[in-house]
Formats: structure tokens, C-alpha cells, sequence
């Protein structure tokens, strides 16, 4: 039995952890319990300045608040996985929910590359590479076809949640790890797979121009 002042047995303890990776808005740390598995946590620092900060009452009108991305995200994963078989999905796999020292965590399946480290992103590829190399473009190809295929709405494309590795569903293949999901007060995407198509293609291109712009070849040693 616990009181108010306890923590029960089941809360994950990742305080005195060091994250895998930071984002923008989220922390990014290793499972204790499942290697093969990641939890995300929300900053307590970007809670504070996006959602708890005066005059930011319409972030709090959403009853999920703060965590309306891992709503987005899992409510996104369904949805994909209602349009295609389990290996045929381009999204992280959304695992669920996990109580721990530092709030409420999503976690996720980790994308790992051959040596099972966190699989690269996009960015670091086409750094690492000078460019685009055959692989990748067959792999962004396929990459796109899958998007469309399962219909995946995407809030947020570019080459730093996009990861080139393998998990439980076979691989290597590029992966988005966040960034999916509906945005938008007007659903266009979710009502007309017309509309989410030509997003999708959109988001696409203009993500790889971006790449390209920050990572200029013709500046490389």
C-alpha cells in the first residue's frame, strides 16, 4: 500500500538516468527494463514555457494538455496499422504508456542500426555519405510509397526524425520516429486521403531540399 508520499514499485526511475538523445520538446531514454525499447518524456522546461506560461491558455484547452502528442502519435500508429500488415509500416512503433519519476513516458520500439546503437538519422547520413547515395534513394523512395500506402498523416517531415535501421519488423529501411499524426483544427488530411497525399508528397520534397540546403555538397572537404 502507498501514501501521497510514496512512489509505487511500478514508476519507472529514469531522474538520474542520461537521455539517449534531446528534442526540442522531449527527452529520449533507454528502457530499464527492455533493451529493445525507448521511453519519451516530456521537458519539464518546455512544459513550462509552451503550456504553463501566461497567455498560453489555448495549449491548455486540449484536456490531454502537454500530452496531446503522445495521443496524436498513438491514435497516428492505429491508424497505419488498420491500412497495412505490422511489417509494411514507416512509423516508429508506438508500444504505450509508462508511469515514471519524471511524468507520464511514451514508449516505443527502438530502430537500431547494425551494431544495435540508436539507427542513424537522415541528416547524419547524407553528411556522413556527401550526398545522396543509391541506397538512400531507393530507400526514400520506398520510404514515401509507404507513407502513402498506409496513409499516414504527417505533422512534421524533416531529416532529423527520419532514421535509416532495423527493429522487430525487419529492415534496414528508413523509419520516422516522430513527427506523425494530425495537427491541424480543420482535419483536412483525415477526412480526404487525396489532400493527405498530396501533403505527404509535398512535406516530402520539401524535406529533402532542405537537406540538401543545410548540407551543402559543394561545401565539403
Amino acid at each position: 500500500m502507498t501514501t501521497d508520499f510514496e512512489q509505487p514499485a511500478s514508476i519507472l526511475k529514469l531522474a538520474a538516468a542520461t537521455p539517449l538523445a534531446v528534442g526540442h520538446l522531449r527527452y529520449v531514454f533507454q528502457h530499464p527494463l527492455h533493451p529493445d525499447q525507448l521511453i519519451k518524456i516530456m521537458r519539464a522546461d518546455m512544459v513550462a514555457k509552451r503550456w504553463n506560461a501566461p497567455g498560453r491558455w489555448l495549449k491548455r484547452l486540449p484536456r490531454t494538455r502537454h500530452y496531446i502528442g503522445y495521443l496524436r502519435e498513438l491514435r497516428e500508429y492505429i491508424a497505419a496499422r488498420s491500412q497495412a500488415p505490422f511489417a509494411d509500416v514507416p512509423i516508429a512503433r508506438m508500444i504505450g504508456l509508462a508511469e515514471t519519476d519524471l511524468g507520464l513516458g511514451l514508449v516505443t520500439e527502438k530502430v537500431v542500426d547494425a551494431d544495435g546503437a540508436l539507427a542513424p538519422t537522415l541528416a547524419a547520413m547524407y553528411e556522413r555519405e556527401r550526398g545522396f547515395t543509391p541506397t538512400m534513394e531507393r530507400g526514400l523512395a520506398a520510404f514515401l510509397h509507404a507513407l502513402l500506402a498506409c496513409n499516414v498523416i504527417v505533422g512534421d517531415m524533416h531529416a532529423w526524425n527520419i532514421v535509416y535501421g532495423s527493429d522487430s519488423r525487419g529492415g534496414p529501411r528508413f523509419v520516422m520516429i516522430d513527427g506523425f499524426g494530425e495537427k491541424h483544427a480543420l482535419p483536412l488530411s483525415s477526412m480526404s486521403r487525396a489532400i493527405n497525399r498530396y501533403r505527404v508528397r509535398k512535406l516530402h520534397a520539401r524535406m529533402l531540399a532542405q537537406l540538401q540546403r543545410l548540407v551543402p555538397i559543394s561545401n565539403m572537404p
